[in-house]
């Protein structure tokens, strides 16, 4: 049975809900810094607590992850006193006080670097290997048990265009609800997720899972349309005509421009969100000739 619509702004929201901005963008406190300029040999140690950066970052974690709209962005500029690879260590000990950090990949990789590789999701690539935009989607939807969080700490933003973008997974529910109930009722139904590669030689190339979901009163998404398509063409499943009507009008919902937050993320910003409640996406950018200043991601999935 689907249920009712949750109206409450901390959950559904959209571009145009009260001081948004206000809802997810924070520094970080002077006492941080400071914490932190004051211990600089200590930051390349990945076992040593700073207690001020960890008592502020589970404050956000349950203001913003758990409580609140579903993500938070970090003012880069918060870390203009230190180096790069000084910042990459804060990142990293945000992302630790945060939960478990994720293996990515069959490379055991933790820390994944997204940037574009030349790849196309066409022809088979994942979408951190590209410059495309568009493809609204939450992280891992291909796996069994995905990530809660993700993280992403920006090195190098794009010579143009990579707008992020976050919607909200209770708002694209309710407007189904209210709109096209009957094509929400096939998204609680389980699809074929291609693993694009990423599994060993005794597992299914595929995952089997609904994409809307609700348990615990909670409700969670899983979604990136390229996967599905290619999932169901692996495992030689056609998806039926109301299926791809079903998904095309999700598309049409999550790229409604009035339900999505943009932000431009700069140099050093870091982006926290909850993978469960809110999809995300960027817009197709350009990069700059210098390969070391070409845009550059680093992305972490965590288990809270």
């Amino acid at each position: 049975m689907l249920q009712e619509i949750i109206s409450e702004k901390r959950l559904a929201w959209d571009k145009y809900t009260d001081n948004i901005a206000e809802n997810f963008f924070v520094k970080i406190s002077d006492n941080i810094t400071n914490e932190l300029k004051n211990n600089r040999n200590l930051i390349n140690n990945s076992e040593e607590i700073f207690p001020i950066l960890q008592q502020e970052i589970l404050d956000f974690k349950k203001k913003f992850l758990i409580d609140g709209i579903g993500f938070f962005v970090i003012d880069g500029k918060c870390f203009s006193d230190f180096s790069r690879e000084e910042t990459i260590e804060i990142y990293n000990k945000i992302c630790k006080i945060l939960g478990t950090l994720y293996v990515q990949n069959i490379k055991n990789e933790k820390f994944v670097e997204i940037r574009d590789e030349g790849k196309s999701m066409m022809s088979g690539g994942r979408y951190h290997q590209t410059k495309e935009g568009g493809s609204f989607h939450t992280d891992s939807p291909q796996w069994e048990k995905v990530p809660d969080f993700i993280g992403m700490c920006c090195i190098n933003p794009a010579k143009k265009g990579g707008e992020s973008k976050f919607v909200s997974a209770y708002s694209i529910h309710n407007k189904m609800l209210k709109e096209h109930k009957h094509f929400l009722e096939m998204l609680y139904e389980q699809f074929h997720f291609d693993k694009r590669g990423e599994y060993k030689s005794d597992e299914s190339p595929t995952v089997l899972e609904p994409i809307f979901s609700y348990n615990d009163n909670q409700l969670k998404v899983r979604y990136l349309r390229d996967y599905i398509n290619d999932g169901h063409k692996i495992q030689d499943v056609p998806l039926s005509k109301e299926q791809n009507k079903a998904l095309d009008c999700l598309d049409k919902i999550i790229h409604d421009e009035n339900l999505a937050v943009s932000y431009d993320l700069r140099q050093y910003d870091m982006v926290f969100l909850n993978n469960g409640r809110v999809m995300h996406g960027r817009t197709s950018f350009e990069d700059i000739e210098d390969i070391e200043k070409k845009r550059l991601m680093i992305r972490t999935w965590i288990s809270d």
